[in-house]
Parts: structure tokens; C-alpha cells; sequence
């Protein structure tokens, strides 16, 4: 094959926001013992305020468990949030 012309283009990682995409999930998990509460799906809101709002509140559902779990566990202080954030791939600039 000659003659061809070829480019290399930049791709970028971002946040999913089309209509189709997965809501962002929330979880907690036991630092000390890996335990894992129930993952909260936040609302898909249409304004960005509104999306930050819904978001806040699925993180305190999923929060919610890590006061379960301290009640049986009481030496267990250390927890860590997980977010599931949507990402897609979109072209860029070409190099």
C-alpha cells in the first residue's frame, strides 16, 4: 500500500453524561475487614446542580451501612467510599 496519508489522533477520557449512559454508583467498603455495603445508584438528574444534589445523596444511602457495620464490628473505624463513574472515549485533536 502507498500513496496512503495517516494520522494519529488524540483521544480523551471523559465523564459519561450522555442520556444512555450508566448512573454513577456509590459503595462502602470496610478498610479493616473488606466487607461491602449495598451500591446506591444516584439519580440521573438534567441540570448539573441538581446531578451534584442526587449524587450527595446516594453517597449518604451508601454511607448508611458503615454505621451497620461498626455496630457489629466495633473495632472497625476505617472505611472507604467507591464511586462508579460512567467514562467514554472521545476523539480529539489530531497530531
Amino acid at each position: 500500500m502507498s500513496g496512503g496519508t495517516y494520522g494519529f489522533r488524540r483521544f480523551a477520557l471523559v465523564t459519561d453524561v450522555e442520556p444512555d449512559a450508566e448512573p454513577i454508583r456509590y459503595g462502602i467498603r470496610c478498610a479493616v475487614c473488606e466487607a461491602c455495603g449495598p451500591v446506591v445508584e444516584a439519580v440521573k438528574e438534567s441540570t448539573e446542580a441538581a446531578q451534584e444534589k442526587a449524587n450527595g445523596e446516594a453517597k449518604r444511602r451508601a454511607a448508611e451501612w458503615a454505621a451497620v457495620h461498626r455496630g457489629t464490628h466495633h473495632d472497625h473505624y476505617t472505611y472507604r467510599c467507591v464511586e462508579i463513574t460512567p467514562l467514554r472515549i472521545v476523539p480529539g485533536a489530531w497530531r
